[in-house]
């Protein structure tokens, strides 16, 4: 079948639903990241010939046939809550905004589940649940705009995950939509198995609903400790994660973060300098108490920590959702975000105060405790996307933030596009290897979010990427005192 053909009929499938309007195709071609466009133009081509929103699985299915027939390249895209073009297309093809699959379908009270579209946001899902006494098990930072499938689709850490795992361990079945148009509903014991979806990155199919374990909405108690010492915070941190009861968020802030909300007046509590420690725990009022009593001791013990008062706390709490707030002063923030040992935060960071001088930007980093060994860390700096030779050199900076978490045993937390140069970090050889196998079983026409995941672009192969990258690096330095901050 020709292109031509094939997009026709998805057009006349779809109807309203579809559009081949440049002036709304180009709305689809950047996620959170602004990237220059000299620096994406001449590699690949983001602007979709075709957007479409289909309204179920039956209508992907068929879009998917066709697409398939006519070698389509297909891009699935919800919140498009990234920085590393996941859902933007490489090489053009048709986008399906799943953004129409919304709604609770069955809310399983004797199974504690809830199975549910794929599009809904997890802010939706949430405030569903809370009014029915229940609550999800975890939420990804980015609730308000991140889909349910969107994250299983990431890696699936964020709020919650220290005490119930993965998203990828609460997921219970998926409804998926395989390349060929196949709609299967796949578990932990299927062929294809549930566990190849997460953190596939809309390569192997399109999820377009999920069965997930909920809880019950219980009472919460929050705690935000302060210490002018990094070093101190990081060890009440450790003692934090690894005490008996385990806390539903341990979210880090560092210094440098804490100056830049102070100078935009939203620094919790006022504080000038220093580091937060933002530990929330949920559960039974014995535990709760008991959690209480373990804080106080702690910081009892510690004379460098102390407590900010409650209703500081509670706020924190309040605002989990608004980590961009920084943004305010930019018009732009760049950054890079590592899945980093929780052991080595204190060196890891050391090492950014001093990436910092070096450049002449001032880094902030902020972070999600997501397991009992890794933390999520976002190192970021403000920028400005107007003077575009000015930003394309702080782009280069993003690699250096990389270059410091892969020393401290820590790489991308996600892949998509842009971090395509650090396969090599994320994935063994085999596992990589292992990950290509499946999407040939899968994909065998590899029509699927092409471009992302398994390789690198060859002008983003590690040896060119990392030349490149330094040599802008060593211009940014060079350039350090002309620079604004």
């Amino acid at each position: 079948m020709k292109k031509s053909e094939a997009l026709r009929q998805i057009k006349e499938l779809c109807g309203e639903r579809a559009t081949d309007a440049r002036f709304e195709c180009v709305l689809y071609s950047r996620d959170l990241a602004p990237v220059p466009a000299l620096l994406v133009d001449p590699l690949f081509k983001t602007v979709p010939d075709l957007v479409v929103r289909p309204t179920g699985a039956e209508e992907v299915a068929e879009i998917l046939c066709l697409a398939g027939a006519a070698g389509i390249p297909v891009t699935p895209r919800s919140g498009a809550s990234t920085v590393y073009f996941d859902s933007v297309p490489a090489k053009g093809g048709i986008v399906i905004d799943l953004n129409l699959l919304k709604g609770v379908l069955e809310l399983d009270e004797d199974g504690m589940t809830v199975t549910v579209k794929a599009g809904t946001t997890w802010s939706e899902l949430e405030r569903y649940l809370n009014a029915k006494g229940y609550a999800p098990k975890s939420v990804p930072s980015s609730a308000p705009a991140s889909s349910i499938a969107g994250w299983l689709c990431m890696m699936g850490y964020g709020i919650g995950s220290l005490k119930y795992g993965s998203l990828l361990s609460q997921v219970k079945w998926a409804e998926v939509v395989l390349p060929g148009g196949e709609i299967r509903q796949v578990t932990a014991d299927t062929d294809p198995p549930l566990a190849w979806f997460a953190a596939s990155e809309g390569t192997l199919g399109i999820i377009t609903k999920l069965k997930i374990e909920i809880r019950k909405r219980t009472p919460m108690k929050h705690f935000l400790l302060y210490s002018r010492e990094l070093s101190e915070m990081a060890g009440v941190l450790t003692a934090v994660k690894d005490a008996k009861i385990t806390p539903y968020n341990l979210h880090f802030t560092d210094e440098a973060c804490v100056k830049a909300m102070f100078r935009q007046g939203i620094s919790p509590g006022n504080v000038d300098s220093g580091c937060l420690l933002a530990i929330d725990y949920e559960g039974p009022e014995d535990e709760l108490n008991q959690a209480e009593e373990m804080i106080a001791s702690l910081v009892a013990d510690n004379t460098a920590v102390s407590f900010l008062p409650g209703d500081v706390a509670e706020m924190e709490w309040e605002e989990r959702y608004k980590s961009l707030k920084l943004k305010r002063s930019g018009p732009s923030e760049v950054g890079g975000e590592v899945f980093l040992p929780v052991s080595r935060l204190e060196s890891y960071l050391s090492d950014i105060k001093r990436l910092s001088g070096r450049y002449g930007r001032e880094m902030c980093s902020y972070g999600h405790v997501a397991t009992p060994e890794r933390i999520i860390i976002m190192t970021m700096f403000f920028a400005d996307e107007t003077r575009v030779f000015e930003y394309v050199m702080d782009l280069s900076l993003v690699k250096k933030i990389q270059d410091v978490g892969y020393r401290h045993g820590g790489y991308p937390y996600g892949v998509g596009l842009w971090n395509t140069p650090y396969l090599g970090r994320i994935f063994k050889a085999s596992e990589l290897e292992q990950l290509r196998t499946r999407k040939k079983k899968l994909d065998p026409k590899g029509i699927m979010n092409p471009g992302k995941l398994y390789k690198w672009h060859p002008m983003l192969n590690p040896f060119n990427f990392s030349l490149g990258m330094n040599v802008m690096a060593g211009i940014r330095r060079f350039m350090r005192g002309s620079v604004r901050r």
